[in-house]
């Protein structure tokens, strides 16, 4: 049995599918380290791991994160606000995460590395000699953010097979999301420089896929790309599942089924300072209509004048995606790529509406696999939320392609998979 170290980042979306994939390697015998923010302490030491808090300069609340970086709240959901995430969140922390990972590699002596697709801090070990680092696998948990014809950083998003033979990466890139690649590949090289560390060698995102041992991507070929350019280390290892529930255990009138389709929206839990985005706009559009809808605000209250008084409508912090999405017709988000492959494990189309993070490429993806609507916007409006949860239901075909992408996923072992990938990879560097 191996010693493992995780590092994160800290936002539920990045640390529980790591801390899932922990416990099931703890369960295997392996012994388990994770360095991520404070406020993650008591799952990880609830599974068994040993815990690292971030340095507290770093180490950011991911409920308050407009609090922290004000300039974030003045920015448009969208490229501008995603290079400035980059910049200052992810960027600006890098040295003390490094910092803290190679005194960690010292001290708690791991036989791997297991990080993130967004874990920055990680850059300086990757883009450095081999031999001094321990072997590393990245997990997936945005969408495949590789360079290739088809992907482009804060770009276009083209499937290859509409693309004309002759169409080259740069000329479809747009002249302003040029100016941000540009302005974030400088910053994290001029972070690196400062530090004493070689510079990036490809687009920043290529690195955490390319220059790692093993990269496990939750999800599968239904819900990507199709490429012939995928570098052999990668594998689609499927969403992590839990267990199925009954469609019997339910005891919720709200939730069994009566007849009237059950349409769940959410947020996320980073990405809902301002209900007003969707959530609130999503109840306000289907008051009173023959659905109903449950509304998880992610942890984030909301004033209760604001909502609509109808009974088709209930509000609630969190639920166990296992209990509800068995029982769901629409599953309505802002674009997170974990919730939205949990939604389609169970065959659930999905309605999406934003514009920030990785969720462009998130949304690209809903329309490419067919399974759902794109709005297109941070902001929809009521009437267009009310006619796309219509389409949806009384269309089969969202319904029925959502079902097929539920049946690939059920012929991956997301856990398994990657269990084998990393025993694979420590016999390969013994």
């Amino acid at each position: 049995m191996a010693r493992l170290l995780i590092a994160c980042t800290a936002s539920p979306g990045h640390v529980l599918p790591l801390l899932k994939i922990a416990e099931h390697l703890i369960g295997q015998g392996h012994e388990l380290g994770v360095l991520t923010g404070k406020l993650f302490r008591q799952q990880g030491e609830h599974i068994g791991a040993e815990f690292f808090e971030f340095n507290e300069n770093i180490d950011f609340d991911y409920r308050h994160v407009d609090r922290l970086f004000p300039q974030r709240a003045l920015l448009p959901p969208g490229p501008e606000q995603t290079a400035l995430a980059l910049r200052n969140f992810f960027a600006d922390a890098m040295p003390l995460q490094d910092l803290q990972l190679r005194q960690l590699i010292q001290d708690f002596k791991p036989d791997a590395l297991i990080i993130e697709s967004v874990f920055y801090g990680a850059l300086p070990l990757l883009l450095g000699p081999v031999a001094s680092r321990p072997p590393v696998m990245c997990i997936g948990e945005t969408p495949l953010g590789l360079s290739s014809r088809d992907s482009i950083f804060f770009g276009p998003r083209i499937p290859p097979a509409v693309l004309p033979t002759d169409c080259t990466r740069e000329s479809l890139v747009i002249s302003d999301h040029q100016r941000l690649i540009d302005e974030v590949h400088d910053y994290f090289n001029q972070t690196l420089i400062q530090h004493g560390h070689p510079t990036l060698r490809a687009a920043l995102s290529d690195t955490l896929v390319n220059d790692v041992e093993r990269f496990c991507q939750l999800s599968t070929q239904a819900f990507e790309y199709a490429r012939d350019d995928l570098p052999q280390h990668l594998r689609f290892v499927g969403p992590l599942r839990n267990p199925p529930t009954s469609r019997n255990a339910v005891k919720d009138p709200f939730i069994e089924e009566d007849g009237r389709p059950l349409v769940i929206v959410t947020q996320g839990t980073v990405a809902n300072a301002d209900l007003n985005q969707l959530l609130l706009p999503t109840l306000r559009a289907l008051a009173g209509l023959p659905v109903k809808v449950l509304a998880l605000t992610g942890g984030r209250g909301t004033d209760p004048s604001l909502i609509p008084t109808a009974d088709n409508l209930r509000v609630t912090d969190f639920v166990a995606y296992e209990q509800v999405l068995p029982h769901a017709s629409v599953f309505i988000t802002n674009g997170g790529y974990g919730s939205i492959n949990s939604a389609l494990g169970y065959g659930v189309p999905v309605l999406i509406a934003g514009t920030g993070e990785d969720k462009a490429e998130t949304s690209t993806r809903v329309v490419w696999a067919r399974c759902g609507i794109n709005l297109n916007t941070s902001y929809p409006s009521e009437q267009a939320i009310a006619h796309a949860v219509q389409k949806i239901i009384t269309q089969p075909s969202y319904r029925l392609r959502a079902k097929e992408i539920a049946e690939d996923f059920l012929q991956h072992d997301a856990l398994a998979i990657i269990s084998d990938e990393l025993q694979q990879m420590l016999a390969e560097t013994a």
